[in-house]
């Protein structure tokens, strides 16, 4: 019996190979962890290591969840606000209101998660640019942050929920290991599962996703929602980490996560992301605020650093692939010469 034509199609559904540009940002952050160790004789040190990953767990976390959204075409600028209205809403339930740890980090995640799904339904339901309702809920999710508790920072946070987060494991910081844990089970979800392929599909072209038998809302508002959840994780922890929970803490992270996602080789048109590469450059920008800080190098010049990297990660990229942001292409696509279709047709390829 002949299959459905949606399940044949699904069948040419195919990751993104390992290429260049992912290996070239393994060398980077080789590279940069040697510079920095050549400048200083700290940097290389154990407990330096352990504070370069340390500081870089709030973006690789947030990171992860973006990552996602950018594979399908989006973006989530409300993750910074989102993990400070998490952050605040949890801490005040335990410090005022006498909730335990444990309810606190399921409220927290549930909230993450609701935010996340706001975000979707804007997105899929009253179909308005990523960039326009993200930039609206940023606003409002940080709004809120600030009413909980009248723009006033949460104090006394239970030392119990800080141990949850902010102690050690077999001498690894509890937050590295999170990461390790959430980043393996994000790669499985991508990489190992229908709803991963569905997501590359849908980033690839929705209309082929939508005839292959995609439900292509379903799989956006599952992409917002992870971020969203992932979000409030970040925010947890840094709630952890400072043993406090201030309305806007999780701000200045919104910029840096998407920058380690970009980094790390997420196409901001869609189709293409690593979450091994989102982790790496979450590293990276870990190294070079570390490393600058040791240089002492004052803290305004890490956003120069910052936006630099940026800006080189995206024009190697570009550059590889014919510069397809500023419209020009090759004369003719890897997809088509294999195929003798046009790259639009092979769902889940990169984006050309």
């Amino acid at each position: 019996m002949t299959e459905p034509n949606h399940t044949a199609e699904r069948r040419h559904i195919k990751l993104p190979a390992v290429s260049a540009q992912a290996l070239g940002i393994y060398i980077a952050a080789v590279a940069i962890f040697v510079l920095f160790g050549v400048l200083s004789s700290d940097f290389l040190t154990l407990s330096n290591l352990r504070d370069v990953a340390v500081s870089a767990c709030i973006n690789a976390i947030i990171g992860l969840g973006v990552t996602f959204v950018i594979i399908t075409g989006g973006i989530d600028l409300s993750v910074g606000s989102i993990a400070s209205l998490v952050g605040i809403v949890s801490a005040n339930l335990m410090v005022n209101h006498g909730v335990t740890p444990v309810l606190g980090l399921v409220i927290g995640l549930v909230a993450g998660m609701l935010c996340g799904l706001v975000n979707g339904a804007l997105v899929t339901g009253l179909k308005l640019p990523p960039f326009i309702a993200t930039l609206g809920t940023m606003s409002v999710f940080q709004g809120c942050a600030y009413v909980v508790t009248n723009g006033n920072p949460v104090y006394n946070v239970p030392s119990s929920f800080v141990l949850m987060l902010n102690s050690y494991v077999a001498g690894f910081p509890i937050a590295v290991v999170l990461v390790v844990v959430l980043g393996a089970a994000a790669w499985l979800l991508l990489r190992k599962t229908l709803f991963g392929e569905n997501v590359i599909a849908v980033g690839g072209s929705q209309e082929t996703a939508w005839l292959s038998g995609i439900h292509v809302n379903r799989v956006k508002l599952g992409v917002y929602a992870l971020s969203g959840a992932l979000a409030g994780v970040a925010g947890l922890v840094l709630v952890a980490r400072i043993n406090a929970a201030q309305p806007e803490g999780g701000g200045s992270y919104l910029l840096t996560a998407i920058a380690a996602a970009v980094i790390g080789g997420a196409n901001l048109m869609g189709g293409e992301g690593r979450i091994v590469g989102t982790l790496v450059g979450a590293l990276i920008l870990g190294a070079l605020t570390n490393g600058l800080v040791l240089l002492n190098v004052p803290s305004f010049y890490e956003q120069i650093v910052t936006g630099a990297v940026v800006i080189v990660a995206v024009a190697v990229d570009q550059g590889a692939k014919g510069w397809p942001m500023a419209g020009t292409r090759r004369t003719k696509p890897p997809a088509e010469a294999e195929t003798g279709k046009p790259a639009g047709e092979t769902v889940g390829a990169e984006a050309s």
